[in-house]
């Protein structure tokens, strides 16, 4: 991109947009705009944040988490149901409370075992509002422990092995979309460059037919063409009138699309450069290998085949006996309580249960899970979960030798889209000059008027065939990009400095 093309694009970025300005576009400059204002570019951003933001949250999962949890106020005033020591019976007995708590814990979760460790800290008020009021404070200064489930299913396990690859899949998956917004860039570049040739080329034949129809009126007069040839030429200007109308139209449609999708200005008088083809040949092998190393779609069955070895392991886990596993140990003080004896309200004071002597905490718990009778409930969902794997392989495979097929062709038809381009360039200059020397000849009264409507059809298919070949050409490269995420003309792999995106 030069200098002065430079300073266009950025007057137009930055300042308001007036009916006479002008902008002249290159396709680079077309895919620059689109990667840097488009609407489909924010959403290719924002579709790679979510899935940073996920890989975030899972690498977080494995740090050291501190939670806080409290009531401040839990007040009760009813009658409840008490055993009475006295009468050794159960009575219903007017209270009213007030209990607080607080927890500060600290939670590590353990990838290689699925358990965690944990540190807690307890703190708890009680308030006795009835016939004997008392206060009393609770606490446990520190307990700390370990659990988990054993011979069970291992969730971190699992996560670790998918979740790097999700975000490896995210980041592939942004400079795919990247390589798409540049094919729909290409497409409506063309479309507008497709749309004026059409409406140059209608008015040049709109033009040409009208100065031909007023040669052949002086030569009908002299006699030297017939009736019919007259109403020929009267015939193709009535059409190539219609023709003008609806090539304006379909030309404002294509450029009003391609300044929308660039996020410019409608009124923009906007000029397109037709791009040149490279002398590019891309190697078939290292293109198949590039994209068996970097297409997301390879990333995708593999991310696949892990999905459904977790679902199995999942299933055979659920399959056998199961057991929970929570060990602690702490210590702990109550200060406060009501004397029965003396009748005495003795309040606790929240600095004393923090003062020695504590009393020990331990806590072991250990769980079990056996199934005995379930009908082949678990069985059959093992054997599913083996099954749909099998699928899932057989699928995968099949997929994968698909894609290396698909690829193969995909660069073998665009290196051969060099010659194609290059024909139908030799084509179109030929028929400009043909159709040239068919005008000069009839003129002369040397060619009737049925070879120069076809001298004239072929002129204008010769040109929409060679913007259509090298339309195709730009397709097929910016598309053997998306497959093998390759530049091949800077020969470098694409790529993208992630931590930029995040600025956005």
């Amino acid at each position: 991109m030069n200098k002065i093309l430079t300073t266009i694009i950025l007057a137009v970025l930055y300042f308001p947009v007036s009916a006479q300005q002008k902008m002249v576009l290159s396709l680079p400059d077309a895919l620059h705009l689109a990667q840097t204002q488009s609407l489909q570019s924010f959403l290719v951003k924002n579709t790679y944040l979510a899935g940073y933001w996920q890989h975030k949250s899972f690498k977080a999962n494995y740090l050291p988490s501190l939670s806080l949890q409290a009531s401040p106020v839990n007040y009760t005033n009813a009658n409840q149901l008490r055993y009475n020591s006295q009468t050794k019976t159960e009575d219903y007995v007017r209270t009213q409370t007030l209990n607080s708590n607080a927890s500060l814990s600290l939670k590590q979760n353990v990838g290689l075992t699925g358990g965690s460790f944990f540190v807690e800290s307890d703190l708890a008020r009680f308030v006795n509002y009835g016939d004997n009021p008392y206060t009393q404070y609770s606490s446990r200064p520190f307990r700390i422990g370990y659990q988990q489930e054993l011979f069970g299913y291992n969730a971190f396990k699992w996560e670790r092995q998918l979740e790097p690859e999700r975000y490896e899949q995210a980041m592939r998956e942004y400079l795919h979309s990247v390589e798409e917004t540049n094919m729909m860039t290409c497409n409506y570049f063309f479309n507008m460059v497709m749309g004026h040739m059409n409406l140059q080329m209608a008015q040049y034949n709109y033009a040409t037919t009208d100065t031909l129809l007023q040669v052949a009126q002086k030569r009908f007069l002299l006699g030297t063409i017939q009736k019919d040839e007259l109403l020929q030429l009267e015939l193709n200007k009535n059409n190539s009138d219609i023709d003008l109308q609806e090539a304006h139209m379909q030309y404002r449609k294509s450029k009003e699309a391609f300044l929308t999708f660039l996020r410019l200005s409608p009124e923009m008088d906007i000029e397109l450069l037709l791009p040149e083809i490279s002398n590019l040949q891309i190697p078939e092998q290292k293109a198949l290998q590039l994209a068996k190393e970097r297409n997301v779609k390879i990333l995708n069955q593999e991310i696949r085949l892990i999905e459904a070895q977790r679902q199995v392991a999942q299933s055979k886990a659920n399959n056998r006996f199961q057991a929970d596993l929570n060990v602690s140990y702490g210590i702990n003080k109550v200060d406060g309580y009501y004397d029965y004896v003396n009748r005495t309200s003795i309040n606790g004071e929240v600095g004393n249960v923090y003062q020695p002597d504590f009393d020990q905490y331990q806590q072991l718990g250990v769980s079990l899970r056996v199934p005995i009778l379930d009908w082949g409930k678990r069985k059959g969902q093992y054997q599913l979960a083996k099954s749909r794997q099998e699928i899932t392989r057989i699928s995968a495979e099949q997929a994968i030798t698909s894609f290396e097929q698909d690829a193969i062709t995909q660069v073998l038809e665009f290196n051969l889209r060099q010659n194609k381009v290059l024909a139908a360039a030799k084509s179109d200059t030929i028929a400009q000059e043909s159709y040239s020397l068919t005008t000069t000849r009839f003129r002369k009264g040397n060619v009737d008027v049925l070879q120069l409507t076809s001298s004239q059809n072929a002129k204008d298919n010769a040109r929409l065939r060679y913007v259509r070949s090298l339309h195709q050409y730009w397709s097929d490269y910016y598309a053997i990009r998306n497959l093998t995420l390759f530049d091949f003309e800077k020969n470098k792999t694409l790529e993208e400095d992630f931590e930029k995106l995040l600025e956005f």
